[in-house]
């Protein structure tokens, strides 16, 4: 029987959940995906965690399986009278969002905002 692998590392930084991919989601079985997205949302749903932050610093690629996690957590974060960040994603994956119109848009409900680093969207998201 083979081992579950975990999808996401989790942080906390004061009200801010850190979630960082571990490695390529194409690496991963459909149940790590669906295990890390529920460990997620239950830390999102933990008393005190108002923010999202979504660190790309392991991950290179991403598809539509993992756009649909970041806007499910990002509704969460939403729900929490929070909002949602992204660091230290590669120029391809800014592309991909932007041409989704998931990126810098205030026409959606989760808009989401790429930052260089950590510090830089941390700092952002304790302005809220």
């Amino acid at each position: 029987m083979s081992q579950d692998k975990q999808i996401f590392s989790f942080e906390q930084c004061g009200e801010v959940l850190i979630v960082t991919a571990t490695g390529s989601f194409m690496e991963f079985r459909d149940n790590d995906i669906r295990n890390g997205y529920n460990e997620a949302f239950r830390q999102l749903s933990e008393p005190g965690i108002r923010h999202l932050l979504v660190d790309f610093s392991a991950m290179q690629y991403f598809g539509s399986t993992f756009v649909g996690i970041l806007i499910r957590l990002a509704k969460k974060a939403r729900a929490n009278k929070g909002n949602a960040a992204l660091c230290h994603m590669s120029d391809n994956m800014k592309d991909m969002l932007k041409t989704l119109m998931l990126l810098e848009n205030p026409k959606i409900d989760f808009s989401w905002v790429a930052y260089p680093d950590r510090a830089a969207a941390l700092q952002a998201l304790s302005l809220l």
